[in-house]
Order: structure tokens, then C-alpha cells, then sequence
């Protein structure tokens, strides 16, 4: 308490204060196994016992006194055990470290801005691997044995998306078009919109946040291109040209992971799959229910007024019919297989478009390409630049990468 606030706990006032400094201590304990502290504490008893039999003072580091400053991280290790305490988790009825841990980079960053921190950003090395000395408290040897503490105590649990399979996914499709086909168009469209975000999303294997990132013009700008192609005889084999084969341009626009600035950037995917997943079909529909929303710019996803589409609405459309075909009794979907909370736009249709890769043969760098098709092969490890848009070239020389990958699913 000295260290922390410069003065003496007070009785009843500060009981939940030192009870959570006691409880970050027991944790920075437990980042060490049981059997390795007992080594230690035994030695340490040892080595004063030998030395009392003839005299001498063991050679051990003096325990204190302490400075009157926290050096550890103690304060922020603090207010992550209340933090613990009272936040309310989201999948259990605890909170789990994932979330518990996230002051402690936040503070770092403060720490780093800091008028102490900023003095201390001369890195040793160049290029991507870097080392620096700090002073941070929070990279202090006791706050990474408390982390590890605390999370061997606190736990976690995932709740991560399954991956829908692609022949659930054709069912889900026929499905959309045939409630689409008897309903009022007020309702159709947003069936339609759903449909086709299905489809982006397994074709191009992308996550929730970027499907919706997809661009109307962008879309109808390249929509014309590649549709009077024709699939080679062997169109998955190395070396293939596949520059004249069907496609379509999927157009995405804004900030994704690893870059600044906002961008267009066009996937070429194919027409249509192996499985007859008909990308081009969804997206030509998408066109025409967005232009009869007088909508010929802005989000493909989106609204009449021109915003965004919310996920969770194309969610709930998702769980609507995967309901329906659970109660079909088809063997598509088990019993106890719970739809709505394994089955979501955020990384069903992704985890779906790799698990189709693997089973088709695909490499891993075939793979990575095309999770992060953002890096092209010929930067050599240089982040590829551009101004606005790709350059319809170079988009369209990835052909071999994000073709292949479309086709397959």
C-alpha cells in the first residue's frame, strides 16, 4: 500500500484493496510451479543452515527494504484482479483472461507515450525484429509470472464459429431463392442481399467484417469482365492458364488487418464452383436489387438510405434457415447441433472456404495467398502499395492463386 498510494492501509476502507493486492501476489506465485518454488525455497533454507554451522552469513541478495514505488506492475495487476471481478463474461458466467488482460496492453501504450517511456524508443536492430530495453512496469519479471498465474486460474473458453458446409450452404442458397421468389420484393431483397453475402463470403473466403466491405461501384465497374470465359480441361493442375477462364471481380474497399490508408482491392474468384456455387449469378442479382434501391454506389451490403447492413440482421436470416433444414431431418445438421450459436457470418463461411481447400489439395502458401491476398508474391516482403484501386492487371495475375481457391469450394 506504501509503494502504491505512499501510506498505510486504513481498517475497513481499504479491506477490498489488500485484498486484491494479496490475491495478484498468490497469482504472481502461481506463475511458478509448485515443485519449482519448493526447489527453491528448500535450497535457500539449506544454504543458511550450512552457513550457521560455521559462521558465515549466507550469500543471498538482500530482501529489502523495497523502494517506495511500483516497479512490478503491482497497481495495474490491481485493478485486473477487480477488473476480473466484476466485468461480465460473455460466453460463461466468468470472465475469461482474454478479456481480463487487455488493460495490460493499454497501459503499456500509455506507458510508451509517457514523458519516461518516450525516451526509451531507441530500438537495438533493424528491419522487422527489434529489442528494446524498458522500464515498463508491465514488463517486469513479476507481472509475467502473475499474467500466467491469473490465466492458469481465471481460465478461458472459446466459443469459435464452425465452419458450414458447403452442401448445407447450396441448401441455405435454394432455400433464399425460393422464400425470396414468394415473397413480397420489400422482403425478397433482403433475402437476396443475404444470399449473396453467402456466397462473397465462401467464394472469396473472407470474414464477416469484410464481406460487408464489398463496393457497389467497384462491383459494377468489373462485372462485364470475364463473364464469356471458358474453364480450361484441367484447371486445377500447376501451370494451367486460366487467364481467359470465368470470373468474376469481387471489389472490397476500407482498412483491413495490416494495412493503412483505404483502398479498392479486386479479387477475381471464379463464376461458378465445383460445387455449383454460382458467385457470379448471387452477384448479378445483388447488382440489380441494389439498382432497384436506386443504389449504384456505396456499401453492396447496405441499406436504401445508403448505410451499411448490420451482421447480426444477416445472422438472424442464416439461423432462420439452417433452423429449417435441422428440422428436415436430412442428416445435414445434427440434432444437438446448435445453429445459432456455432454458425455465424464472422468465420463460418471462412473456416467452410478452407476446410474445402484442404480437401481439394491446396497448399498452405495457395492458402495464405488467399486468407491475405492483399500480399502479392513479386513485393518480396515489402507490403504492396497502392493508390486507390488495383490495377486490373495486377489483380487479375493472382488468377492462379484466388481462381483455383474459388473453384474448389
Amino acid at each position: 500500500m506504501m509503494n502504491l498510494e505512499g501510506r498505510l492501509p486504513v481498517d475497513k476502507l481499504d479491506d477490498t484493496y489488500i485484498m486484491l493486492i494479496r490475491r495478484a501476489n498468490l497469482d504472481a506465485i502461481a506463475g511458478r510451479s509448485k515443485t519449482t518454488i519448493e526447489g527453491h525455497a528448500n535450497a535457500v533454507m539449506r544454504a543458511a543452515r550450512n552457513c550457521s554451522y560455521f559462521g558465515k552469513t549466507p550469500t543471498l541478495p538482500e530482501r529489502g527494504p523495497m523502494p517506495f514505488k511500483d516497479d512490478t506492475g503491482m497497481g495495474l495487476a490491481v485493478e485486473m484482479e477487480y477488473y476480473s471481478m466484476t466485468a461480465k463474461g460473455r460466453i460463461t458466467e466468468h470472465i475469461q483472461w482474454d478479456s481480463v488482460r487487455k488493460p495490460r496492453s493499454t497501459f503499456t501504450k500509455c506507458f510508451q507515450s509517457s514523458r519516461e517511456g518516450i525516451k526509451e524508443g531507441f530500438a537495438f536492430g533493424s528491419g522487422i525484429a527489434k529489442s528494446t530495453f524498458t522500464s515498463c512496469p508491465t514488463q517486469s519479471d513479476w507481472f509475467a509470472h502473475f499474467c500466467l498465474g491469473a490465466e492458469s486460474r481465471i481460465g478461458f473458453a472459446s466459443a469459435a464459429n464452425k465452419p458450414l458446409h458447403v452442401r448445407v450452404l447450396l441448401r441455405v442458397l435454394e432455400k433464399i431463392k425460393d422464400e425470396a421468389a414468394h415473397q413480397p420484393w420489400e422482403i425478397a431483397k433482403e433475402l437476396l442481399k443475404v444470399g449473396a453475402a453467402l456466397t462473397v463470403a465462401q467464394a472469396g473466403s473472407l470474414r464477416g467484417p469484410e464481406v460487408f466491405q464489398l463496393d457497389l461501384a467497384g462491383i459494377r465497374n468489373h462485372i462485364l469482365l470475364g463473364k464469356d470465359g471458358v474453364i480450361p480441361d484441367k484447371p486445377l493442375e500447376p501451370g494451367t492458364d486460366l487467364f481467359d477462364a470465368p470470373h468474376v471481380y469481387l471489389a472490397l474497399i476500407g482498412k483491413f488487418k495490416g494495412e493503412n490508408g483505404v483502398r479498392e482491392h479486386l479479387v477475381p474468384v471464379a463464376s461458378e464452383s465445383m460445387s455449383c456455387l454460382q458467385t457470379r449469378w448471387w452477384i448479378e442479382r445483388l447488382i440489380q436489387v441494389r439498382e432497384r434501391e436506386n443504389c449504384i454506389s456505396g456499401p453492396a451490403f447496405g441499406n436504401a438510405d445508403g448505410s451499411v447492413a448490420m451482421m447480426s440482421a444477416y445472422d438472424d436470416v442464416l439461423h432462420q434457415f439452417l433452423k429449417e433444414i435441422k428440422i428436415e431431418k436430412n442428416d445435414l445438421i445434427l440434432d444437438t447441433d446448435d445453429v445459432v450459436k456455432n454458425y455465424r457470418f464472422f468465420r463460418s463461411m471462412r473456416k467452410s472456404a478452407e476446410e474445402r481447400a484442404r480437401a481439394a489439395g491446396l497448399d498452405s502458401d495457395m492458402q495464405n495467398t488467399m486468407n491475405r491476398w492483399k500480399k502479392i508474391e513479386s513485393a518480396r516482403g515489402r507490403r504492396p502499395r497502392f493508390n486507390m484501386i488495383d490495377h486490373y492487371s495486377t489483380a487479375r495475375s493472382l488468377m492462379p492463386v484466388t481462381w483455383r481457391y474459388s473453384y474448389v469450394q
